[in-house]
């Protein structure tokens, strides 16, 4: 016989089942190129009825929320790791070297985010909150920044954009290795060394 127990349990299941249907369905679609997915497209791509999609997110908002949740840690860990003692010019290397892997590597998360950051606010806030970690991770890995007057720094981390890899390689079609060098000259250029 089954209890009551069961049946809430078993319901529960289904619920979270359907839950992370959708929000692998939108990363699948954020993955494919489709940084802004409807509520529509997401519940095809989950093959749930569009109800049940607003039963499990009150609005688009959550689910990128949720998205975002699911994605970020791995993220951000993209921008760790490298060389971070020895000499400054190994350090810069290196520091380029892991950021551009990392835009490489998140693209198209990093694209979504662009796209909906202006009409999204935990994204605009999470945005905002990585700009700041990335800053003080940037900073710990090459504490000569620290160094620099305000506005070199400030055009240092700008170096150091998504916004600036993705225009070298998509607009201007710089090669990953070409990239690399440039914003390693301008780095360099920036610490005077």
């Amino acid at each position: 016989m089954t209890t009551i127990t069961q049946l809430s349990d078993g319901r529960r299941r289904r619920t979270e089942r359907s839950r992370q249907a959708m929000i692998d369905a939108a990363l699948s679609l954020i993955l494919g190129g489709n940084f802004a997915p409807t509520a529509k497209q997401i519940s095809e791509e989950a093959n749930v009825g569009i109800r049940s999609f607003f039963r499990q997110f009150e609005d688009m908002e959550e689910l990128f929320a949720a998205v975002d949740e699911q994605t970020v840690q791995a993220a951000i860990g993209s921008f760790s790791g490298g060389i971070r003692k020895g000499c400054l010019e190994d350090r810069l290397t290196s520091l380029v070297e892991t950021y551009s892997s990392a835009f490489e590597e998140n693209k198209m998360l990093l694209m979504t985010t662009q796209s909906l950051r202006w009409r999204s606010d935990h994204i605009k806030e999470n945005y905002a909150k990585h700009q700041r970690l990335s800053k003080t991770n940037i900073e710990a890995w090459i504490p000569e920044v620290l160094e620099l007057s305000e506005t070199d720094r400030t055009l240092l981390h700008a170096q150091l954009s998504f916004e600036l890899w993705h225009r070298l390689r998509e607009h201007q079609g710089v090669s990953l290795e070409e990239g690399r060098k440039m914003i390693l000259r301008v780095l360099s250029l920036l610490l005077n060394r």
